[in-house]
């Protein structure tokens, strides 16, 4: 492939400043004491590997009140187009959230951000999200080292992707650009359709191959599945399947999902109730992480072959999850019990399965509803990624 150079206007300090969220830690001691510059150099490279164009050399610069960028390698010309038509769709995003502040509904400990980083060009599937929490952006400088982003690339790895692909299946797309603490969910309920029109220029950005296909698309979580079902007026439950009319040239399959973060919190509200007996307990986790991981299994394969039959792909991941309760068992206790391997399978060899799918299911819908939009607060303990893979 010809290597090419290209020099382009990103926009003016001011703008520019603004969506890239810079600085994006500095109070009265610069935790990330870097300039402008430096800033955009390093989500720019970081998209640009996740899009495995590892050779593409690149220069940022300011000059008489305008940021530039020059890319010099394969695709420069493509992903420079990319990358200013993705920063014109972020200033929607940046001008709603001015209107929210107008309207006296954005708190002080919000920071507007954009999904900077993630592969935007060579990307297998699109996960629709809630929002980032806060330390990616003012600690990590990395959308995908959110917890339960990395736990979600554990599960895409127990379903054969290889640990050194996960990111490309996890461009990200937030109903809500706010980095905010994970436990601010429910704050942002109402915020949403503020977002209405950067949300569906991202999708439209983001999700198509050509040719009229689409990229498959995930949906994780409570918030998520109300804002399509007020945009789209469609009932997407956890497992389900729709065809999502994204424009006129663009109909995407879409899967439900449960937030990566639902198990955690359906582990805590099953253990602030007493009268829960243990076996239920684990039997729900069970079930949500067989849940899990049927959706990345789904994810994964639908990524690999965007023109299979999604729910012949579903019906072979459901399979495929099925008749498997020693290694779910393990698996739940790993991420929701902080278990290690060897305690897991500890544990899960002496259990006894005797799942009432009916009363278990039931169990996880009232726990939905009683969750809500708080099915994205993180734990308070760390993600360490895990595997049965070859174990």
């Amino acid at each position: 492939m010809d290597t090419k150079n290209v020099k382009i206007n990103l926009g003016t300090i001011e703008l520019i400043s603004k969506l890239y969220s810079y600085p994006n830690n500095c109070k009265e001691i610069c935790f990330l004491p870097q300039t402008l510059e430096e800033t955009i150099a390093l989500y720019i490279q970081s998209s640009l590997t996740r899009d495995q164009l590892n050779n593409t050399v690149i220069s940022i610069s300011t000059n008489n009140s305008e940021v530039f960028i020059e890319l010099n390698g394969p695709e420069s010309d493509i992903y420079g187009k990319h990358l200013n038509d993705y920063l014109s769709v972020g200033n929607l995003g940046l001008e709603a959230s001015q209107k929210l502040h107008k309207d006296n509904k954005w708190r002080y400990n919000w920071r507007f951000f954009l999904p900077h980083g993630v592969a935007m060009l060579k990307h297998k599937t699109v996960q629709l999200l809630h929002f980032p929490p806060d330390y990616v952006l003012e600690r990590d400088q990395d959308y995908l080292k959110a917890n339960t982003t990395k736990r979600w690339s554990s599960l895409l790895v127990e379903n054969n992707v290889s640990p050194n692909d996960t990111d490309s299946y996890q461009n990200i797309i937030d109903i809500a650009p706010i980095a905010a603490p994970s436990s601010d969910g429910r704050n942002l309920d109402g915020v949403y359709d503020y977002y209405n029109e950067y949300i569906l220029a991202l999708l439209k950005l983001w999700l198509p191959l050509g040719h009229n296909l689409s990229r498959p698309m995930v949906a994780f979580g409570s918030p998520v599945k109300k804002w399509i079902k007020n945009q789209f007026d469609e009932t997407l439950n956890v497992l389900s399947l729709k065809n999502l009319n994204i424009s006129e040239n663009l109909i995407t399959p879409t899967l439900g999902a449960n937030h990566p973060s639902f198990i955690y919190n359906a582990t805590d509200r099953l253990k602030d109730n007493p009268d829960t007996p243990i076996n239920e307990v684990l039997q729900v986790l069970m079930e949500i992480m067989k849940e899990d991981l049927i959706a990345a299994a789904w994810q994964a394969r639908m990524g690999i072959n965007p023109t299979a039959d999604p729910q012949i792909i579903l019906n072979e991941c459901i399979d495929l999850w099925s008749n498997r309760d020693n290694e779910i068992c393990v698996l739940a206790q790993m991420h929701a019990l902080n278990k290690t391997l060897d305690e897991a399978k500890g544990i899960c060899s002496n259990i006894h399965f005797m799942l009432n799918r009916n009363k278990i299911s039931d169990r996880i819908n009232q726990l939905r509803e009683e969750i809500g939009s708080l099915d994205s607060q993180e734990p308070e303990l760390e993600y360490t990624s895990s595997s049965l893979i070859n174990k």
